[in-house]
């Protein structure tokens, strides 16, 4: 995820120490390793977005439904950057679309990666998908 927006976005990721409370949008990514189905889910607060909105939109103000396609885009981009991954060692793997699930609180998991843009978390989060 560093590398997704410090090439893409210019912004520089750091961890994030806390786990965040407030409310943010969330987009999941349903994938497969050749064994195994995962959701992987992204967790982003809204001043973020729109701080994203202004570098690829150009949109100070981004209206609700800009967010949300902006969420699953932002999803998009670090799945393209998964697939590069993948493909690059040869690994096995099918992703879908990126699909925008809502705007709700991070929920506690084991595998969640906490990073922080202009501090304010963004979080990715995997778990398996048993149907």
């Amino acid at each position: 995820m560093e590398e997704v927006f410090s090439q893409n976005f210019g912004l520089y990721p750091q961890p994030c120490e806390t786990y965040p409370e407030a409310d943010g949008y969330v987009a999941q990514i349903p994938f497969s390793d050749g064994n195994d189905e995962y959701i992987a889910r992204i967790w982003i607060e809204k001043p973020t977005l729109k701080d994203l909105a202004n570098i690829l939109l150009f949109d100070e103000d981004p209206d609700e439904e800009t967010l949300e396609d902006l969420t699953a885009e932002l999803a998009n981009f670090i799945v393209g950057h998964a697939k590069m991954l993948a493909s690059d060692r040869n690994l096995p793997y099918c992703m879908k679309t990126p699909t925008f699930v809502g705007l709700q609180p991070l929920p506690y998991a084991d595998k969640t990666l906490l990073y922080k843009v202009n501090d304010r978390c963004i979080a990715l989060q995997l778990k398996e998908n048993n149907g």
